[in-house]
This record gives C-alpha cells, structure tokens and sequence, in this order.
C-alpha cells in the first residue's frame, strides 16, 4: 500500500537513513491511511538514540519535547515532527507513565508496548509493518489491545478512555476481552489527573458512536462522572455531536457545577453548558443579543435531544437567525445609533445613562424603535422622567 508522506517527515526519513538508522512512520498515521483519513500528524519511530538524532539534525532546530523518554521534535521548515527512539517501557507505578524506559534498536517491541493493535502500525516502503493484526481490526472496526489487556490498561489507565474515544469517533466496536478488562481496571482512573481525563472525555463526546459508547459503559463514566443522569443517558442517542449539549444532557442542572469544577473544564465549555440548563425561548433578536451564535443554535439542539423541539423546527430557525444577522442588526448597546456621550449631552449623568442604553435597545429589540439617531433620542425625550 502506497503512503504519501508529507515532505518534512520525507527529510526526517531520509536523514536519518543516510546516518544509518532505522527509521518509519508508526501509529495513529498509519492507522488513518489504512482508514483512508488524512492523518492530522505524523509521528516518526528510529533505532537512533536522542543523542544520534540531535547529531543527525545538527542543522535544524530540535526543540527538547521528551528526552526521557527518547523524543524529540525536529522542526522542517516551520513544520514539527516528532521522532521516537525505538523504546521498552519500564514498570508504570502510577498508571500513567513508566518510570524509566530501555531504548531499543528493533522495531517489534516497541510496537509491542502500544495501547491498541490499530496504533500499533509502522510503514516502509509501501509496506505496512503489522505484527498484531491491526488492519484485520480495522477491516472488521474492531479495538484490540495489544498483547494482555489488563496488562495494558493496569500500565495506563488513561487506555481506558481513549478506548472508549476510538470506539466513539470511528464508531469501532470494542473486543469483548478488552472491555471486560476495563471495567475490571476502571477503579485505576481515579490515578489519572482530572485535565487528562477531560481532554480524552471531551473528545469521547465529539464522537458519532458516543451515545452508544457512553450507555454501554455507563459503570466506567460513572467513576469519574459519578453525577451522571440515567434519564440523560437515555436522551444522548437523540443528541448531535457537541460536547457542551451532550454534557448538558449528562448532568442535572443541580449537579452541572460541581462536576464541571472537579474536572476543571476550561471557562468556555463550563459557561454553554451551564447556559443550557439556565437558557429559555426567545424571540429571535433577544436570543442574539443574550447569546452568542454558537450558543442559540446549541440551545435548539439541546431542544431536540430532549423532545422540545424537530429537527425541522431548529433548521428553520437556524435558517431565520442566519437571514436576520446577514442585515447587520442592532443586538447590543455598541450597535445603537447613539451612545454615552449622546445621551449625557442631554443631561443624563451616570448609572443614568446606562439604564436609558438598555432601554432604548429593548426597545429596538422588540420593534418598537427604529435604531436612528433621531428616532432614539426622540424617544428618551418621551421616556424623561
């Protein structure tokens, strides 16, 4: 099978054959292109030492990303690959990293240490380098462990998840010795840090298959998202694929907080989720001029996971929302035809002054003002005490 590579992991091959090393691209690439997806990185595997590598390399730059463990990043041009000495992992005390790691100079144990048999790929030459049964897996949308499953997940529990976000995002199945060996293992992601958890997690609820990951391992979500709705369960199958609906869904509104704050989700997502819960129908242009975009069309998909709204209906308004903001409307005080300044050469003065903004775009927002000069300040006339 043919690989195009791009042209920086080219030279990083070719550069490191020509200092007499071994060299191949491996793991999530290699999956992607047996997929037929375009890989969104390419992570390269050697014989050579870090040492070796930075000799090689001596005329690019080799930002330092993780020499323990024998990785670094060449930088091509302005294009980053990440190379990886062939390596043996040590005993993982914590579950999440190894204490120390062996470098080797064969290709097959460090394919050996990987989390699945999909990532568990090299590529040479046109040939692809799988000695675990990776693209039987692929062919059959199958997640395998490589070698001993418990082994793999006792190693990092972390594995647990990312199985759970490939069976999600490729809509694989996931090997019934392997799942049995995560929950027998699932108690160890209370090792795992919370910002790891999270950032698999939020890519497990990206997934097309999350629903129906998510309810089959409901025992597994449950160990670090304890709050987690039955009936939330139920409404993830109706949902779209957005993290902050499908959180929304997941957490009672009296729980969202709480959970929110122990997984320490970023400011961003913590706000639309807790929107959703507090949000309510409105007419069109104070729908935009509460919310953001993004979150009013979030909120009409939320209405649909939970039966309040159609398909047909959020399509509609999403169509309206679009029309209405090709106009370029009055949505907030910034976009009125008049400001501070204007209303305080009319004698207002302070907290004044803001109160008379907010009334006057109420006004624009319910029709019942024209967003004119004339015509708002024609109005605080009239509204003068």
């Amino acid at each position: 099978m043919f690989m195009p590579l791009p042209a920086s992991v080219q030279t990083v091959l070719r550069v490191l054959s020509q200092g007499g090393f071994d060299a191949f691209p491996v793991g999530g690439c290699v999956r992607d292109r047996c997929m037929g997806l375009e890989p969104h990185d390419f992570d390269v595997a050697t014989s050579a030492t870090p040492d070796e590598m930075r000799q090689c390399f001596a005329a690019s730059r080799t930002p330092d990303t993780g020499l323990r463990h024998g990785t670094l990043t060449v930088l091509i041009g302005h294009e980053p690959v990440e190379v990886t000495t062939f390596r043996v992992d040590g005993a993982y005390k914590d579950h999440r990293r190894p204490e120390q790691v062996t470098f080797t100079t064969a290709l097959l144990p460090d394919l050996a240490r990987r989390d699945f048999t999909i990532n568990a790929m090299a590529y040479d030459n046109g040939q692809i380098i799988d000695p675990f049964g990776g693209q039987a897996d692929i062919a059959s949308r199958m997640i395998r462990c490589v070698g001993d499953a418990d082994t793999r997940f006792d190693e990092d529990a972390l594995r647990i998840l990312r199985a759970m976000r490939f069976a999600a995002t490729l809509s694989f199945s996931i090997e019934p010795g392997t799942a049995d060996a995560m929950r027998r293992q699932k108690e160890l992601l209370r090792m795992i840090s919370v910002e790891r958890i999270w950032a698999e997690f939020q890519k497990l609820l990206c997934g097309v298959n999350a629903p129906a990951v998510l309810t089959a391992f409901a025992d597994i979500l449950r160990v670090f998202l304890p709050e987690t709705d039955e009936a939330g369960l139920r409404l993830l199958e109706r949902s779209s694929a957005d993290a902050a609906v499908r959180l929304a869904l997941l957490l009672p509104k009296q729980h969202a907080q709480q959970a929110l704050d122990r997984l320490r989700v970023d400011k961003k997502m913590m706000r639309a989720v807790t929107q959703l819960h507090e949000m309510q129908p409105l007419p069109m242009r104070k729908m935009l001029s509460a919310y953001s975009y993004e979150q009013v069309c979030r909120f009409w998909l939320y209405q649909c996971a939970r039966g309040e709204r159609t398909a047909e209906e959020a399509g509609a308004l999403r169509r309206e929302a679009d029309a209405l903001l090709s106009e370029k409307p009055c949505l907030h005080i910034g976009d009125l035809a008049v400001n501070g300044n204007d209303l305080a050469d009319t004698g207002l003065q302070g907290a004044e002054i803001g109160l008379a903004l907010q009334r006057l775009l109420d006004g624009v927002l319910e029709g019942t003002l024209q967003n004119d000069r004339t015509s708002l300040l024609r109005a605080l006339d009239t509204h003068r005490p």
